[in-house]
């Protein structure tokens, strides 16, 4: 009876202390669209509601905003890498400094300018491939947000970004957050409800659309939320 009872002691001992959650880090590379431009106050961007919301949740994570006005996929590219007559690599916010900061996710948004710079679809695939080769191989999670509509006077250009938003999804798939034809007139403007005024950003309800977007992209939800 003494060793039974001693055995089942043992073996009911106390349970482990369960390990600590470690708070996902979640970096930002992007352009103006990404840093807020168009949301009034400037708290009401998407970038800064999505973190409001994960954390008023519980879930503490770190988001680095390393988003800059006027960027293009180019200035994202690895530091070191180089193409005649465009734009070099930013060391200080670009993939290769993303990397540097141990993040759990990286969250691309780059939904107009390389249209505006006049860069072809196969150039800013091929920005892409190599920034998310970097991922891959760091075992990186990565969301790549699809283009958004701008209000370009050629409707030949507004066309090429509702071609390179099909593109980025027909090839990410699941890595794509893609809200093109929510914020789109049937030609490719910006829709009205969701324009900052200026052509090119989106309003406070057009930040809380990519918001509730991102929310339920399943890559976030699995990374972030842990779903």
């Amino acid at each position: 009876i003494v060793c039974l009872a001693a055995c089942s002691k043992s073996s009911n001992g106390p349970a482990p202390t369960p390990t600590p959650k470690i708070a996902p880090t979640v970096v930002i590379l992007g352009s103006s669209s990404a840093g807020g431009d168009g949301a009034k106050p400037l708290d009401s961007a998407w970038a800064y509601r999505i973190q409001g919301v994960v954390n008023g949740n519980g879930t503490k994570a770190n988001f680095i905003n390393l988003a800059v006005v006027g960027y293009t996929t180019y200035q994202a590219l690895p530091t070191g890498y180089h193409t005649a007559n465009r734009p070099a690599p930013d060391s200080n916010f670009n993939i290769t400094k993303a990397l540097s900061l141990k993040p759990s996710l990286v969250i691309l948004s780059f939904p107009s300018n390389d249209i505006a710079d006049n860069f072809t679809g196969t150039e800013t695939m091929k920005n892409y491939a190599s920034i998310t080769h970097l991922l891959d191989s760091a075992k990186v999670q990565y969301i790549i947000f699809g283009d958004q509509p701008r209000n370009f006077s050629n409707y030949s250009q507004r066309l090429r970004e509702k071609t390179l938003n099909d593109t980025i999804r027909n090839v990410y798939t699941a890595h794509v957050n893609d809200f093109f034809s929510a914020l789109s007139t049937n030609t490719y403007l910006i829709n009205p409800i969701y324009s900052a005024g200026d052509g090119i950003h989106l309003n406070n309800s057009g930040q809380a659309l990519i918001m509730n977007a991102t929310l339920k992209q399943p890559i976030f939800m699995e990374v972030v939320n842990g779903n």
